[in-house]
């Protein structure tokens, strides 16, 4: 409310000076209304940027977490990465180690079969070669020259001499 200023007297008009004084009054009330109005407007906006900022910071420290942790994440993933290439690389020197073993298995397999074989004719021959000896000496000295086995008793020389005396 405007206060009006007029030229003439104010002592001429004592409704019009109750009227102004009413009216500055209410105009000094309705001021400091709105000035406590506007303090507490800015009180509460000091509160909620008060506690924008400590959210912000809350934030941060969230997000330096995360950081942290994502790199400790990260540096396990290369961890398990490298131990994981060194299990492959283990792997394949396994199998390559098998195929060898395998092969070289195989080969020695081999070998002791044809060494068998060998054996056994090694062994067939020589009994028909012992027979045929013990023939010839059953034909040369008689039955007494060979013991129950059918083997070959060699002659020693005193025992022949005292079964020819």
């Amino acid at each position: 409310m405007s206060i009006l200023i007029t030229e003439e007297p104010i002592s001429a008009h004592p409704d019009l000076i109750k009227k102004l004084e009413k009216g500055i009054i209410n105009e000094a009330k309705h001021e400091e209304q709105n000035f406590k109005d506007t303090l507490k407007d800015l009180s509460k906006t000091e509160k909620m940027e008060s506690k924008a900022h400590k959210a912000s910071v809350r934030a941060e420290r969230v997000l330096e977490k995360a950081e942290q942790h994502e790199q400790k994440t990260l540096k396990n993933i290369y961890k398990a990465e490298q131990a994981h290439d060194i299990a492959i690389s283990n792997v394949h020197e396994a199998q390559h180690e098998l195929e060898m073993s395998t092969k070289n298995n195989g080969k020695f397999q081999q070998s002791v079969q044809a060494k068998k074989e060998r054996v056994e004719d090694a062994i067939k021959a020589n009994d028909e070669n012992t027979k045929e000896r013990n023939i010839k000496l059953t034909a040369l000295r008689g039955p007494a020259g060979t013991n129950e086995s059918g083997r070959v008793v060699p002659a020693v020389e005193g025992a022949a001499s005292t079964a020819q005396n």
